[in-house]
């Protein structure tokens, strides 16, 4: 019980120590040098797979759907027909959600894919399109009222 009432002063003059000195100059935050836009990639890598397996998701529904309505069209008596339009409608709930995601999937891929060209195309060095030294010498222009001292 005696250490725990020494120890919690001490930690927070350890604290308090450290937070009156500074931060320590070589742990501020730099890009790194090696692989600018290896988070972009990442999560441009990520939401394509993901994108894969929704695709995925997505087929196994529409399956669904036209399996159950196979169904619907062979089933023989009302009870049979009202459990199957009950299995179609889960089944077409099913499909708009596994379209939804693949369409929201496919617009955070482009935001990924966007990033990541931007990223791209500012670490790569950018030539000028126009020559830096001018071709023809530029004559000053005159002042358009004279100065006098």
């Amino acid at each position: 019980m005696a250490a725990s009432r020494l120890t919690t002063p001490l930690a927070g003059l350890a604290v308090a120590a450290l937070l009156a000195v500074g931060p320590v100059p070589g742990a501020q935050a730099a890009p790194p040098a090696d692989g600018d836009c290896a988070k972009q990639q990442t999560q441009v890598d990520r939401a394509a797979a993901k994108l894969e397996r929704l695709q995925d998701v997505f087929t196994r529904a529409k399956r669904e759907v036209r399996k159950t309505k196979k169904a619907a069209a062979q089933a023989e008596t009302e009870e049979e027909q009202a459990v199957v339009e009950e299995d179609l409608d889960e089944a077409k709930q099913d499909r708009t959600k596994a379209k939804k995601a693949k369409k929201a999937q496919v617009q955070r891929l482009a935001k990924a894919e966007q990033r990541l060209a931007k990223c791209q195309g500012a670490t790569e060095p950018i030539e000028p399109t126009e020559p830096t030294e001018p071709t023809e010498p530029t004559e000053p222009t005159e002042p358009t009222e004279p100065t006098e001292p």
